[in-house]
């Protein structure tokens, strides 16, 4: 019999999750098992403000706690006041999800009976249950780094799947302004999301332009560019490469750009925080990986694939790279189209009604 590792009186659970949008989308799952083993705890998730909406309509969590360092914690007045209001809510338990010493830090002040979080960082002292294994590159993915997390005080598996609600009111919006650029159900519209967190993740423009064109020509697809609020120059070189028209437009809200991914037939972009969201509602895509360890933060979706070059230099120090990152900027476009003509060709038009 499964020993029972589950923790006892548990009423409030805080989970620290304040990064990015793939670090909160590929802990979904470990919530959902901790939502399991606790059913009846109020489970709060405590995220930057950019990632918290992602949270809407997560029936695992019940409260979004927003800290936001460079904004209302800027002064340490309003930071104290956000400590002192943890310790007040009298949390029995804290996963200190994100791997930092922040984290641990704040599960310390909490004063939580329960403090559950990683070795690698400070404060590791203060943590009551610690996960103390060491992962090399290349062997397991962020899903179940958090289930061995969770695992510590919790029974059973788990599924695998993001969770990520899109409300069928901002689906029809989405296609409302997909209509007024004149993209009709039956068109086969391509995702382009040519945007990372960093210049080495970044596939060149002219390569996304290149995929676009084919993709006109083969299916008469419509292309959307999707870009961030600091993207505009990075869509219009996509945009002075391509032979065809495009649309290109930044979403006003990470809910907004959830809600028009799942509007297409198609996406491809770079390892980011949009390849997640495009995964966890299981759309096509097609991701470009450069020095990223693609074991452990590859799309989790069965209609995803990545297309990487293999390396000699891999695993790397990417923001030290000596080549000039040729994994990413001279990965070749016909990897991706191979990718692209492949198994992602049959689907139908997201556009349509069932």
């Amino acid at each position: 019999m499964e020993p029972d590792c589950r923790l006892p009186g548990i009423r409030k659970i805080l989970i620290i999750r304040n990064d990015g949008i793939g670090d909160l989308l590929n802990s979904t799952p470990a919530i959902s098992l901790l939502r399991q083993n606790y059913p009846r705890a109020e489970i709060t998730v405590l995220a930057q403000s950019t990632t918290a909406p992602m949270l809407v309509g997560n029936t695992d969590v019940d409260r979004v706690l927003i800290y936001d360092r460079r904004r209302a914690h800027q002064r340490l007045v309003n930071r104290l006041k956000f400590y002192l209001g943890l310790r007040q809510t009298k949390y029995n338990l804290v996963v200190a999800m994100r791997t930092a010493s922040w984290s641990n830090f704040v599960a310390f002040l909490s004063g939580a009976k329960y403090r559950l979080g990683r070795h690698q960082k400070r404060f590791k002292s203060t943590l009551t249950h610690v996960w103390r294994a060491q992962y090399q590159k290349g062997h397991v993915h962020e899903i179940d780094r958090n289930f061995d997390l969770v695992g510590l005080i919790c029974k059973g598996t788990g599924d695998r799947r993001l969770v990520l609600k899109v409300l069928d009111e901002e689906i029809a919006r989405a296609k409302r302004k997909l209509a007024s650029w004149g993209v009709t159900p039956n068109d086969y519209v391509l995702g382009i999301h040519p945007g990372a967190s960093s210049f080495d993740k970044r596939w060149p423009e002219e390569n996304y332009a290149e995929i676009a064109d084919t993709l006109v020509r083969e299916r008469a697809a419509k292309i959307l560019i999707l870009r961030g609020p600091e993207e505009t120059e990075l869509a219009r070189n996509i945009q002075k490469a391509m032979q065809v028209e495009s649309i290109a437009y930044a979403p006003q809200s990470i809910r907004e750009l959830g809600a028009l991914i799942r509007c297409c037939n198609l996406v491809v972009c770079n390892d980011s925080g949009p390849m997640h969201i495009a995964a966890a509602l299981d759309v096509p895509t097609v991701a470009v990986f450069g020095p990223t360890d693609h074991v452990v933060w590859k799309p989790q979706s069965k209609n995803a694939a990545i297309v990487r070059r293999d390396m000699p230099c891999w695993p790397c120090s990417a923001h030290k790279c000596k080549i000039g990152w040729e994994c990413t900027k001279k990965l070749p476009v016909d990897m991706v189209l191979e990718m692209v003509r492949g198994p992602t060709k049959s689907f139908h038009s997201p556009l349509r009604n069932p």
